[in-house]
C-alpha cells in the first residue's frame, strides 16, 4: 500500500477512535471531578457537588479528533500496516484523551487510565499470539513494571513530585513505548522531564507559577510519549 493511502487509512482510524472516545472521556472526567470534590467524611460540611459532565466544546472536540487522526496517520505511515504498530497506536490515542483531562482539570480519570492500560496490554497479547512476538511482550512487560516502580518510588519520596495518578498511568506508557524499544521509553521519560522543566521556568518567569507549584506531569508524559512515537521509525 502506498504511503499516501497508509496515511489516509491511519487518519481515518484515528479520527473514528478519537470521536468514539470523547463521550467516554467526558463521563470519566465528570466522575473524577465528583470524587475529588466530595466531602472527606460524613462529618464534613455538606456541599453540593456538581456532577454534570464537563462540557467539551466543539473546538475542543475538533482538536481531540484531529489530533487522534493526525498522530495515528503519522505513526502508521512510518511503521506501515503491521500488527506490531497496534500497542503504541492504542497508547497514543488514549494519551490524547488523558492529556486533555490533565490539561483542563489536572486529573487523570482512574477509569480511563485503567481502560487504556488494559487495552494496550491486551493489544500486546494479541500481537504476541498472532505473530509470535513473545520476546517483545516480555521486554515490554518488564519495562512497564520497572517504569511503575520508578514513578512509585518518586511518589513515595515526595507526592508533590509525582502524583499517584501519574504512577497509575505508568504501566500503559511503559508497555506501549517499550513495545517500540526500551530506548523509546527512556526517551519519552527524558523528553517529558525536559518539557516540565522548560514550562516551569517559563511560568515562573511570567509570574504565573512558583517553584513549589504542582505540575500536571501526566500531560507532559503524554506529550513526551507522543513525540517519541511519531518520530520513531
Amino acid at each position: 500500500m502506498s504511503t499516501a493511502l497508509t496515511f489516509l487509512g491511519g487518519a481515518a482510524i484515528g479520527v473514528a477512535a478519537g470521536a468514539a472516545l470523547v463521550p467516554f472521556t467526558r463521563r470519566a472526567l465528570a466522575a473524577s471531578v465528583a470524587r475529588s470534590s466530595a466531602p472527606a467524611s460524613e462529618s464534613a460540611v455538606l456541599t453540593v457537588v456538581d456532577t454534570t459532565p464537563p462540557r467539551i466544546t466543539r473546538s475542543q472536540w475538533v482538536v481531540l479528533v484531529a489530533a487522534s487522526g493526525l498522530l495515528s496517520a503519522t505513526v502508521l505511515s512510518r511503521a506501515g500496516w503491521t500488527l506490531n504498530a497496534l500497542p503504541p497506536l492504542v497508547l497514543l490515542i488514549g494519551l490524547i484523551q488523558l492529556a486533555y483531562c490533565d490539561l483542563v482539570r489536572r486529573l487523570l480519570p482512574r477509569t480511563l487510565v485503567h481502560a487504556l492500560s488494559a487495552a494496550v496490554i491486551a493489544s500486546g497479547l494479541l500481537v504476541a499470539g498472532v505473530m509470535g512476538e513473545w520476546h517483545h511482550l516480555l521486554v515490554a512487560s518488564l519495562c512497564a513494571v520497572a517504569f511503575f516502580a520508578l514513578l512509585f518510588g518518586i511518589n513515595l519520596m515526595n507526592p508533590r513530585w509525582m502524583a499517584f495518578g501519574d504512577v497509575r498511568l505508568s504501566p500503559a506508557v511503559g508497555f506501549g513505548l517499550a513495545w517500540v524499544s526500551p530506548i523509546a521509553l527512556l526517551q519519552g521519560f527524558v523528553v517529558a522531564n525536559i518539557l516540565v522543566a522548560v514550562t516551569g521556568l517559563v511560568l515562573i518567569a511570567a509570574h504565573r507559577a512558583e517553584r513549589r507549584s504542582a505540575v500536571p506531569f501526566g500531560l507532559y508524559l503524554a506529550l513526551g510519549a507522543a513525540l517519541v512515537l511519531v518520530t520513531s521509525s
